[in-house]
């Protein structure tokens, strides 16, 4: 299910994605710089932070991620992941710095895995699902597409635990929570209600950056959903969707991805292109 009006995509016991446009970014008409990836046939999940200068340098990041991999298919192994990293991340332009996080399930295997890059202050998180305590997180660096040469190496870790929670984040997670603490951690589509009840729930006004948020089950797949990208808007284009999302009640309602497929008009206004 897709919500454009709130940039949310939720599938019940799967998955949880949320895009929020800081309150300074609001307040001063900047674009939104954080970006999701969800490819949900491949398997292939990724989150993009990008500077408000060149906020679309994350959108650009992962559109051409999402590419390579509707020719190529996804990468079967850690040497064919960081081959299809060094593509991608090797056309960025020096001006489009922007984080990366990402990760590719290989749910079909008989021990699946996950295959974890990370690169920049965004973050990867892999949750067990018994007790919600960190089995992986990625720790920050300087290492951005645009700015750095290469992406870092790709890790890859064995599903030892059915329902293992994902959690891909930019670092405005962060300025509201620990996901780690929440029913989020162990019910992924639980995210986008827990980020809008905290933002909600404030004493006073929340000043909080861009967030841009995955969380999914990792032995779950979903592969009859379209791929949606959400994200790396201009400034303008985000100034266009504060205006449509008050004036357009049709964008405020949850209805499934196939189905947002046929109103270009409304997704697009929101930076959501389904594929």
């Amino acid at each position: 299910m897709l919500n454009p009006c709130r940039r949310a995509v939720r599938l019940p016991d799967r998955l949880g994605a949320c895009l929020v446009t800081g309150t300074e970014k609001i307040r001063c008409g900047y674009g939104n710089g954080d970006c999701l990836l969800l490819n949900f046939r491949q398997g292939v999940f990724a989150v993009a932070d990008a500077t408000e200068r060149f906020p679309q340098a994350s959108r650009l990041l992962l559109e051409r991620l999402e590419a390579e991999i509707s020719v190529a298919g996804p990468p079967t192994n850690g040497t064919e992941f960081e081959r299809l990293l060094n593509r991608v991340w090797s056309q960025q332009k020096f001006i489009h710095k922007t984080t990366l996080s990402c990760v590719v399930l290989q749910t079909n295997r008989r021990k699946p895995a996950a295959m974890l890059a990370n690169n920049g202050d965004s973050s990867i998180t892999v949750l067990n699902p018994g007790n919600g305590t960190a089995l992986v997180r990625t720790a920050p660096d300087m290492n951005f597409a645009g700015r750095s040469r290469r992406p870092n190496p790709v890790s890859t870790m064995r599903l030892e635990h059915p329902g293992t929670t994902i959690v891909l984040a930019t670092d405005g997670l962060a300025d509201i929570g620990d996901i780690r603490k929440t029913t989020a951690a162990r019910q992924p589509d639980h995210l986008v209600r827990w980020i809008g009840d905290r933002i909600k729930a404030a004493s006073g006004p929340m000043e909080i950056d861009d967030i841009g948020a995955i969380a999914l089950v990792a032995d779950r797949p979903a592969t009859q959903y379209d791929t949606v990208i959400m994200g790396g808007t201009r400034p303008a284009e985000e100034s266009g969707f504060v205006r449509s999302a008050c004036g357009k009640p049709a964008m405020d309602r949850w209805d499934s991805i196939a189905a947002w497929r046929q109103s270009p008009e409304l997704t697009n206004l929101a930076g959501i292109q389904i594929r």
